[in-house]
Formats: C-alpha cells, structure tokens, sequence
C-alpha cells in the first residue's frame, strides 16, 4: 500500500514560501497601521484647536489651561458650550497628550505624533500644509521671547523703539 502525504522537502518549502510572504505582509501592514493612528492623532489635536479657535472668534479671548488634564475634563468650557463633543487624554498610541499656554501661544503636544501643533493668535502655525516640526517651533518660540524681552526693556535705551512700537504690523513682504 503506497502512502499518500507530503515529504519533509516539500513541506520546507511551502513554510519558507509563508514565511517570505509574511516577512514582506507584515510591515506593510503594521506600517499601514501606524500611519492611520497617526493621522488620528493628528486630527484630534486640530478638532482640538479648531475647537479653541471657534471659541476665540464667538468671544474675542481664548480659553486659558495650565495642562492637558484641564482641557480634557468634561467640565471644560469648550465641551460644556458645544465648541467639541470630548477631547481626548491619550492619543491613539496610548500616549497621553500634553499642552500648554504661554502669553498669545498654544501648544498641543502629541508624543506618539510626529512633530507639534502650535496654535498662535489668531492664525494657525502650519508649515506647507503639515504641523510645525521641532525646530520651527523652536525659531517661533526664540522669536516671541525676544519679542517680549524687547517688550520689557526700558523705552529710554531705545529712541527707536517708540516708532517701531507704533508701526502697525502688515503682512505684505517688505522691499
């Protein structure tokens, strides 16, 4: 009686044909994944600022926080005035989202997310259409801080400082 089955040749080779299969299905699909939680958190954090922006046009002021933990609590203006139906703590990651304000700036942070959202009076802070990476935010933030350290120091130092106080700012490009 002859047995009918598979030799141990043939069926190494039908597990090395899987195992290649696998080695390429795999990170694509897990690449695939990353990118979708990604894009999540991205558009969690603009729902966020959107949020804070609608807010600021209806009333003039944008709400003040010192931490995610206040933004995201249910008592929260912008969700108990219908700006936003809830904001997240956690990204898609499992990562928790960190903000903060300082003077006429905001900063949503999303850690698994590439890069930071800064969210500035009144205009949104996007580069080419994607969030402020690092060192943006980093050339916006050097900027604001000499701006206030001139701010600060005494106008007698500085007889120009009167005038350029005085110039309205104007966003043509200047000659």
């Amino acid at each position: 009686m002859k047995n009918k089955g598979f030799s141990l040749l043939e069926l190494l080779i039908v597990l090395a044909i899987i195992g290649l299969i696998a080695s390429v299905a795999v990170p694509k699909y897990l690449n695939s994944m990353n990118k979708a939680r990604w894009e999540t958190s991205r558009m969690q954090l603009k729902r966020v600022a959107e949020a804070f922006d609608q807010f600021n046009l209806d009333r003039g002021y944008y709400p003040e926080f010192a931490s995610w933990d206040e933004i995201a609590t249910p008592t929260n203006i912008l969700i108990k005035e219908g700006y936003i139906d809830k904001i997240p703590m956690k990204d898609k990651f499992g990562q928790k989202y960190e903000g903060s304000s300082k003077s006429d700036t905001y900063l949503f942070i999303g850690h698994a997310a590439r890069g930071k959202f800064a969210l500035k009076y009144p205009k949104y802070y996007l580069k080419d259409g994607n969030f402020l990476n690092e060192k943006d935010y980093q050339n916006l933030m050097a900027v604001r801080d000499q701006a206030e350290t001139a701010q600060a120091a005494p106008q007698g130092d500085n007889p120009d400082a009167a005038t350029n106080a005085a110039a309205p700012e104007s966003d043509a490009p200047q000659n």
